[in-house]
């Protein structure tokens, strides 16, 4: 007799948003409170994952030995984003007259429960287009700009425009 094998097919990040957001509704109408943040792997399309090194977080080569953290024509979702712990997240502000990623010591999970726009710690998830297996960050609270990460490997994630010498595309996968 032969066993039934199961293989579990890769979803799109379209499909994963869409899973994250009908899952958080559905405990939303059942008064039930979100848990634990749901934790996903970011890396670039030079492989570099992100890894926070003294209190920056940086693109590292994936499997360099690092511990990692972190509609309408296309789906775009607005997500917080944060390090593994849940104790930190990601905002943007201004310094200068350019807008600076940052982590700040905040419970994402406080964040999430107050359901109120929050503009600096908000990203827009933009996927869609050819390849439904990456994706890019665009700030709330400042359009245009996105999370970004340089082609040379350990320099410090910042926000950079879509087509510019910094990479905004990214794989996402839920962990």
């Amino acid at each position: 007799m032969e066993e039934a094998v199961k293989m579990r097919l890769k979803k799109s990040v379209a499909q994963e948003m869409e899973d994250m957001f009908h899952s958080f509704s559905k405990e939303k109408e059942a008064a039930a409170a979100l848990k634990a943040p749901w934790l996903f792997r970011i890396w670039d399309l030079n492989q570099k994952s992100f890894v926070l090194r003294n209190k920056t977080l940086v693109a590292v080569p994936r499997g360099s030995n690092a511990s990692g953290i972190g509609k309408a024509k296309e789906n775009i979702f607005p997500i917080l984003m944060g390090l593994q712990d849940g104790k930190h997240v990601l905002s943007c502000t201004e310094s200068g007259r350019q807008p600076q990623l940052q982590i700040v010591e905040e419970d994402i999970m406080h964040l999430y429960q107050k359901n109120q726009p929050l503009k600096a710690f908000t990203f827009f998830n933009h996927t869609g287009g050819s390849n439904q297996e990456t994706c890019s960050f665009e700030s709330a609270a400042f359009p245009g700009w996105f999370i970004s990460t340089s082609t040379e490997a350990n320099k410090p994630i910042g926000l950079g425009h879509e087509g510019g010498a910094a990479i905004t595309i990214f794989y996402f996968e839920k962990r």
